[in-house]
């Protein structure tokens, strides 16, 4: 998310097939995982020519001369002399090729008009680009976004010397994760990287990011304060029936459960209480976003309508939408298995979806955090009483990885994240970092300009990514005009610097 990010997995509605027939852990909705955007473009669709570039396995300790092959894509079919050269950063998933080749994609119209060669690198340990050919703890430490910046300042000065490039110019373009990236590559090698765009794209990391609840809320009730005030008390009441052997039996039948609630085990409470959750945040972070569903179908006014179906109380309300998405995905129970979700991440093998969705893991555990509890302070926020605390979601490192991560150590390495970016005073100039207001990453993200050329863009009523998508027909009114600010900025760079 960032994805997508894997811990959204714990707030994602998980369903299978049929309660007298369930089956392990699957993904029925596999791109809400990801921080990295769903543009909806088939791996088939692209006819690119995947490139290898040598990368080092570990660029900080010298007497480690072991290499990798590093996957990338170049398409230069606008390319003209003297044109720049643009990099859109590999995320927390396999590189999709399309992503330099969809001449709809916002960065391509740019691409066009500036007659650039586009390349898109794929990030370590996802896709095909594996360091070590393993997701063992003791590889896993090769996978940081510390590594990550200098694979990308390597990969640019090597493709400079391959093409004989004299005076490159470089601009970066990321969502997300790839966001952030995008924008620690230019406050790290501003020597390298001339110019940025970072979308939706998260500086400030932070172990427990119950905010973005309350970003949930704010939408909700922006668009209809007695939508968002019902859910107070639904949420209420579901908080209450967990706790007995007959209220979990309710729960059971109400919100067709794919097995019975039948022990109050707080892993497994909480995994229920993350699918209820995820019906109203996954829908507001994408709502009105340019890709299938979200644009049109899955939406705050859909998501509201059919909260305000149930009863006053706001529980019927709760079990409505519930009711509404499972039929919209043509399923019919909701899963809750908590331990099948452990075993998924703890298998995922490398180059497979289950490995990227465990390397995603380690990194959230490992470097970033964001782990969505329902500890919010604010007085206004719709998800407290179901408590969800950070330590369900810190637990789950240890399970998965082991003793190299505690309670301390995460707090640690989050600290240290902020202390090498600096957080929300990232201070690199020619950076375009642009938001939505609905998008709950978007409180984490550049939103104040801490130099005359950091420009920090915030849509209102836009979700994530938003602006990364083609036009659509519902889009916020002034997500084109952002669009055209990025499209400005970035042709302003590669006059001044071509």
């Amino acid at each position: 998310m960032r994805l997508p990010t894997v811990l959204f997995l714990c707030f994602t509605v998980i369903i299978t097939a049929a309660r007298s027939n369930e089956k392990p852990f699957q993904l029925s909705r596999a791109h809400l995982l990801y921080g990295q955007s769903y543009y909806g473009l088939a791996l088939a669709d692209s006819d690119l020519t995947p490139n290898y570039f040598t990368q080092k396995v570990d660029h900080f300790d010298d007497s480690n001369s072991k290499t990798f092959s590093q996957r990338y894509y170049f398409n230069d079919q606008w390319y003209k002399s003297g044109g720049p050269s643009f990099l859109f950063v590999g995320g927390e998933s396999e590189a999709n090729p399309n992503l330099i080749q969809n001449e709809a994609l916002p960065w391509i119209v740019i691409a066009k008009q500036a007659n650039a060669r586009v390349f898109l690198l794929e990030h370590r340990f996802y896709g095909a680009s594996q360091p070590t050919g393993d997701l063992e703890v003791a590889s896993l430490k090769f996978l940081t976004s510390q590594q990550a910046l200098p694979d990308i300042n390597d990969f640019i000065l090597g493709i400079n010397a391959n093409l004989s490039l004299t005076s490159p110019l470089w601009i970066t373009f990321g969502g997300s994760y790839a966001g952030s990236l995008s924008a620690w590559a230019r406050l790290k090698y501003p020597d390298t990287v001339f110019a940025a765009v970072a979308s939706s794209a998260t500086v400030k990391a932070v172990v427990d990011f119950s905010q973005s609840l309350d970003v949930v809320y704010s939408a909700l009730h922006a668009y209809n304060p007695k939508c968002a005030d019902s859910l107070s008390s639904g949420f209420g009441r579901l908080n209450e029936l967990v706790k007995t052997p007959a209220g979990r039996d309710e729960l059971t039948a109400n919100f067709s459960l794919c097995r019975n609630l039948e022990n109050d085990d707080s892993d497994i409470i909480n995994y229920f209480y993350g699918a209820m959750i995820s019906n109203y945040m996954t829908t507001v972070q994408y709502s009105h976003v340019n890709i299938p569903s979200y644009n049109d179908t899955l939406t705050i006014e859909n998501l509201c309508a059919n909260q305000l179906k149930g009863d006053v109380n706001g529980y019927g309300g709760i079990i409505s939408v519930t009711d509404w998405l499972l039929k919209y995905y043509g399923e019919t129970c909701v899963d809750i298995n908590f331990d099948s979700y452990i075993s998924y991440i703890k298998a995922g093998t490398a180059g497979t979806f289950g490995g990227n969705f465990k390397a995603w893991f380690w990194q959230s555990c490992n470097e970033f955090g964001d782990f969505k509890s329902t500890n919010s302070n604010a007085t206004n926020s719709i998800f407290t009483r179901p408590d969800v605390p950070v330590d369900y979601f810190i637990k789950q490192c240890v399970t998965i990885f082991g003793d190299v991560f505690s309670n301390a150590t995460v707090y640690a390495n989050i600290d240290k994240t902020n202390a090498c970016y600096a957080g929300q005073n990232f201070n690199a100039s020619r950076v375009v970092s642009s938001n939505g207001s609905n998008d709950p990453w978007h409180v984490l993200s550049i939103l104040q300009a801490n130099n005359a050329e950091l420009y920090p863009i915030t849509v209102a009523g836009a979700g994530h990514l938003a602006d990364t998508y083609p036009p659509g027909a519902n889009d916020p009114v002034a997500l084109d005009t952002v669009r055209g600010k990025i499209r400005n900025h970035v042709l302003q760079w590669t006059s001044a610097g071509g």
